[in-house]
């Protein structure tokens, strides 16, 4: 079955919260963007993940390099998706999957 996942691109925690808030009754996955999360850090995804738990949080990481080590952050934070570059190395992609794995997340 098909997902609806809608990006959120603004740069306060705040102001994603509000519009997840509308949007949330008709998508499936939060996502994050990279812009927000440089802005806001971690914290973004913990609040998104608590003000709406029955939503898949999706953080675009961008991920080029210590895979492992942003996979991880991301998942503690509460993400349950994140990206990679695909044109990073395999180190960086494998990294990803084995704290995704670590962390019950999907990896595909």
């Amino acid at each position: 079955m098909a997902k609806l996942q809608v990006a959120i691109d603004l740069l306060t925690t705040k102001d994603a919260l509000e519009l997840a808030g509308k949007v949330a009754p008709y998508i499936d996955i939060i996502e994050l963007g990279t812009p927000l999360i440089k802005s806001e850090g971690l914290a973004v995804i913990t609040a998104m993940k608590q003000a709406f738990p029955d939503k898949l949080v999706f953080a675009d990481f961008k991920t080029a390099d210590a895979g492992e080590l942003e996979a991880d952050m991301a998942f503690k934070a509460g993400a349950d998706y994140i990206t990679i570059l695909g044109a990073t190395g395999n180190a960086t992609i494998e990294g990803a999957v084995k704290a995704a794995k670590a962390h019950g997340r999907a990896w595909w």
